[in-house]
């Protein structure tokens, strides 16, 4: 099957973190046959469009002129890109130029996928034309389109153009079907992205030896995501700013990384920014830290969390996981099952969560998380994908 996925984030070379999620998905379905063209927004650099083999052709939309004004995508993200006014024309361009492009490009695809609903769900529900179509909505379209005073009549458009929706958690699904006529809520779905669990879990140094190499002396939390607002990072360091039998690696980049460091020095806190790491790099973290720390907030606008990928990658590990009770980190975690949770806006939660993490993790715990990542398999989830799109 040939088929056509439009997405706004991709990654622009290998081991770039813009949606790597999206790659996975890319590859997953690679592997069982399929081919696949992947259309995204043109970056900023001049860069060639990256080779993921011979299964799947990356085309970058232009949709900006002159090039350097391209602010709209990667980076932070658009919900975050946008809160410059300099990333606001190519919100306005990219829809009509991806329409464009993929009424070209996608002409001959036996099938469509689109990841993140703004605008390339909509844009692929017009363009589908009778061949399949499954629309992938994370937590920020959503949000958007819960925002927009049009939100409802382009949800309708976007479910009338898919044979199905998928939503990374149950409460996104109960967001989206309250847009929606009571007629298209049985073709929208619950499914999270994925990761290659198995591989990843066979990957991993021993503990011992990564910390080692890592030179870290004592209890160490591991945080993995851009440093946006919504994560919490800011607010998290002044709780556990104080911890001096404590250490704290962020790996990850974004706008609020400078102020991290800053605060961080002031703070006299054992806190290590080291930006965005791939390969290697990756893997040590994840073996040699004691927690993974996600301290996510629910912003002031309603947008909250949808099903971060670090947090899979910790549990196929078997790195515990501490993360605030919010978005859909509650349910990943099974409400405490698989994983300790706290209440973002009660900073006593975290630092006794905290310390009842340093005092040991229960087996069966880390042994749920695992059964939960392995259920996340890429190999799982693209045949229930390949079924859809049949």
């Amino acid at each position: 099957m040939h088929i056509g996925l439009l997405t706004t984030s991709f990654p622009r070379f290998e081991g770039d973190v813009a949606g790597s999620f999206v790659l996975g998905f890319a590859r997953a379905l690679a592997r069982r046959g399929h081919t696949l063209t992947v259309l995204a927004p043109e970056p900023r650099e001049r860069i060639a469009a990256p080779d993921f083999g011979p299964a799947i052709t990356v085309r970058f939309v232009p949709y900006v002129r002159p090039r350097g004004l391209a602010r709209t995508f990667y980076g932070a993200g658009v919900a975050d890109n946008a809160r410059n006014p300099l990333a606001w024309p190519g919100i306005a361009t990219f829809s009509p130029m991806l329409a464009a492009v993929a009424a070209r490009e996608l002409r001959a695809c036996d099938a469509l996928v689109s990841h993140f609903g703004l605008p390339c769900g909509v844009v692929a529900s017009m363009l589908a034309r009778g061949r399949p179509h499954v629309a992938v909505l994370h937590s920020a379209d959503l949000h958007a389109l819960e925002r927009l005073p049009a939100g409802r009549v382009l949800a309708r458009v976007l479910a009338e153009g898919a044979r199905h929706v998928t939503c990374v958690n149950a409460s996104a699904r109960e967001r989206l079907c309250a847009l929606l006529p009571d007629a298209f809520a049985s073709r929208v779905h619950v499914q999270a992205m994925g990761l290659d669990a198995h591989a990843l879990a066979a990957s991993l140094l021993p503990h011992a030896e990564a910390r080692a190499a890592l030179t870290l002396q004592t209890f160490t939390l591991l945080t993995l995501a851009r440093l946006v607002p919504i994560k919490g990072l800011c607010e998290a360091l002044e709780v556990l700013g104080g911890q001096g039998d404590l250490e704290w690696i962020i790996a990850g980049d974004g706008p609020l990384r400078a102020q991290l460091e800053q605060r961080a020095v002031r703070a006299r806190a054992h806190v290590r920014v080291v930006g965005e790491v791939r390969g290697i790099d990756k893997l040590k973290l994840l073996a040699g830290a004691d927690a993974l720390l996600l301290p996510s907030r629910k912003l002031a606008s309603g947008r909250a969390e949808g099903a971060p990928l670090a947090v899979l990658e910790a549990m196929a590990c078997g790195l515990p996981v501490i993360a605030a009770d919010t978005g859909g980190l509650s349910e990943l975690l099974e409400h405490g099952r698989a994983g300790a949770l706290f209440d973002p806006t009660k900073p006593n939660e975290l630092l006794a969560t905290v310390a009842a993490a340093r005092l040991g993790v229960a087996p069966q715990t880390i042994a749920r998380a695992r059964e939960i990542a392995s259920a996340h398999d890429w190999q799982l989830i693209a045949e229930r994908y390949e079924r859809w799109l049949q």
